[in-house]
């Protein structure tokens, strides 16, 4: 695990990676429309005590773009080559929003890859309301371009004003997506129920949920952590969707605890 980052075969795509630091492997996976640089406020602890694997989803960054539909099986796919290329049997996995749901997916497929999962800022279901808006977002989104996007929602309401910059950049960095891709990774997270499947999960879990979250409620985390026998529930007060980048030291404190406790027990 030499190269800082490579491009690696999966079926169709060409999946960019990068990595950073030394130790036991730790995946990090964006979400919709973010590529590996999401992570960047967090790499600088995280890699003090792992060897950091991220990742650009097939239709964002610099990974290759085919034409969809894209689904979450592929992803999970895309994934274990990722792990088969750098020839690393089992990692931590850690996912946010979009990314979470694909952390769940390759845990249900491959639970023997993994030392643990964290999941961020995410949910195990999604109701017919809320299919139904993304499937209209990926529709306009599609056929029209982005716009100027105003990403606030995407963070505590008191971040967002405080930090005016960070925000028009998360705008920008959606806006800068392409328009097939990201419509095509929305509608393959439009429609997920993996509430019932998640009961036989035995993976040390960590469930970590921003209070303030404007994208994904807490609610969506109690169920998930309720679905998850081995699963721990952190809730941040006054933190987004966003909570790596709104809170990068207590994100990466509470994700290097769990992560060394369940090396300790290796």
């Amino acid at each position: 695990m030499n190269e800082p980052t490579r491009y690696v075969e999966s079926g169709d795509a060409k999946i960019f990676m990068r990595q950073d630091g030394e130790g036991p492997p730790l995946v990090l996976t964006h979400g919709l429309g973010d590529d590996h640089a999401f992570w960047d406020p967090c790499i600088e602890f995280l890699s003090k005590h792992h060897t950091i694997i991220r990742w650009d989803v097939r239709g964002f960054g610099q990974s290759s773009k085919p034409p969809g539909p894209y689904d979450l099986t592929m992803y999970a796919a895309d994934l274990r080559a990722v792990l088969d290329a750098l020839e690393v049997e089992r990692v931590h996995l850690a996912g946010l929003s979009m990314g979470g749901v694909i952390a769940q997916k390759f845990l249900l497929e491959s639970p023997e890859r993994l030392k643990s999962t964290t999941l961020v800022s995410t949910s195990s279901e999604i109701s017919e309301k809320a299919t139904a808006n993304w499937r209209r977002l990926a529709d306009r989104v599609e056929s029209r371009g982005f716009g100027r996007i105003d990403a606030s929602r995407s963070f505590a309401e008191g971040f967002a004003k405080a930090h005016p910059e960070i925000v028009d950049a998360a705008g920008a960095q959606t806006a800068s997506n392409d328009p097939a891709g990201y419509a095509a990774g929305a509608r393959a997270v439009s429609d997920y129920h993996l509430t019932a499947d998640l009961a036989a999960v035995r993976t040390p879990t960590l469930i970590i949920q921003g209070l303030a979250d404007q994208h994904t409620p807490p609610g969506g985390s109690v169920k998930l952590s309720r679905a998850i026998p081995r699963s721990r529930l952190l809730m941040i007060p006054e933190a987004g969707h966003s909570l790596p980048v709104e809170q990068p030291v207590l994100f990466t404190s509470a994700l290097l605890a769990f992560t060394g406790a369940i090396e300790a027990l290796e």
